[in-house]
């Protein structure tokens, strides 16, 4: 493992989005593991869409072809 110098605020930062007991080190590997891109399920891929307000009229979803 290797030490790291970061400010004063940046370590309260850190400390601050610890989950409990958790060490920094896992809280900061959790952090950065949230950020990676991945492939998304489609459920996941739907959710998002409804989340940013992508929805359907009636008649697109009827005029839309099967899969």
């Amino acid at each position: 493992m290797q030490t790291i110098e970061v400010s004063d605020n940046l370590y309260k930062e850190i400390l601050a989005h610890r989950r409990g007991d958790e060490s920094i080190s896992k809280g900061i590997e959790r952090t950065f593991k949230q950020d990676r891109p991945g492939k998304k399920s489609k459920a996941l891929q739907e959710i998002d869409e409804i989340r940013e307000g992508k929805f359907y009229t009636r008649m697109e979803v009827e005029g839309a072809p099967e899969n």
